[in-house]
């Protein structure tokens, strides 16, 4: 009763596929963001052994249409590195860092704090082994 009571109370609640076991280096889908007041992503990863890693990024856009995010930024690719929150303990995380995951499959919960944010994608920037492990990237926006 409790949770139907609390599932009421967020209006708006959708959940996106950003990336789908991706395998490769390259940003995923564009999810339009700005009708939420919370963006939450959730990262993880698939057959990640000794000596893995795969690191990504958050990216934003406030441009009108989506930006192309695998290209350079300018005045008409208007997009950059997001900071998010690490859900599990508060902490920050700087954009142009992103988040390196190694030796072992991770679930990882993160909050993006960016008010008037239009556009939101994940980039795998770096992966050791392409053909054993993989990164899903999802995210479940909603508000009060």
């Amino acid at each position: 009763m409790l949770m139907q009571g609390l599932n009421n109370h967020m209006r708006n609640f959708t959940d996106y596929t950003i990336l789908s076991a991706k395998a490769t280096t390259g940003a995923g889908n564009s999810i339009l963001v700005v009708d939420f007041q919370h963006k939450e992503i959730t990262l993880a990863t698939n057959g990640m052994g000794a000596g893995d890693t795969i690191t990504v990024k958050i990216q934003g856009s406030n441009s009108e249409d989506a930006p192309t995010w695998g290209s350079a930024q300018s005045l008409t690719n208007q997009w950059d590195y997001i900071q998010c929150v690490d859900m599990e303990d508060g902490s920050n995380i700087d954009g142009d860092t992103g988040i390196t995951i190694s030796d072992a499959d991770d679930v990882r919960k993160l909050r993006v704090n960016v008010d008037g944010l239009r556009w939101i994608t994940v980039i795998v920037t770096a992966i050791s082994d392409t053909i054993n492990t993989s990164i899903t990237a999802t995210i479940n926006l909603f508000n009060d």
